[in-house]
């Protein structure tokens, strides 16, 4: 007896694409939340920008922003998980990850390149963000 086994190929399909988007807002919301944990921070818009397009809790303290950071944060368009990208979007975020002595006063984990670092640091942790989302927007199509 033979047995004919036709996949159903669109589906197959459709559940790689939906564990593979999952996978990526999770991942970049994770490399923001484990970047901010290195960010440099003065008064936090540097780090409330990237909370900007996340799903991520903002507990940043905006009590001391003056008019300049007000401005800096409301123009932000922070980052865009859907697509994959984690962003620190403050004029002078670029300088400042690559250069400069990043203050410990605020945030004694303070580092250039902060993302980076919070990747090397969390790498396990971001392993297993992926893994879970990615099985878990698998079985979102029926």
């Amino acid at each position: 007896m033979a047995i004919k086994i036709k996949p159903n190929l669109g589906k197959i399909k459709a559940k790689v694409t939906a564990g593979t988007q999952a996978m990526k807002i999770a991942v970049t919301e994770s490399v923001v939340e484990y970047g901010n944990i290195f960010v440099r921070e003065d008064q936090g818009v540097l780090a409330a920008s990237a909370l900007i397009g996340t799903t991520l809790p903002d507990t940043v303290n905006r009590t001391g922003w003056s008019a300049e950071d007000k401005k800096n944060y409301s123009s932000a368009k922070g980052s865009d998980p859907e697509n994959g990208k984690a962003v620190w979007d403050t004029p002078y975020a670029k300088r400042v990850y690559y250069t400069g002595t990043p203050s410990k006063d605020k945030n004694p984990d303070a580092s250039l390149m902060w993302a980076q670092k919070g990747v090397d640091t969390y790498k396990k942790e971001l392993d297993a963000v992926a893994q879970n989302a990615f099985e878990k927007g698998l079985g979102e199509v029926k």
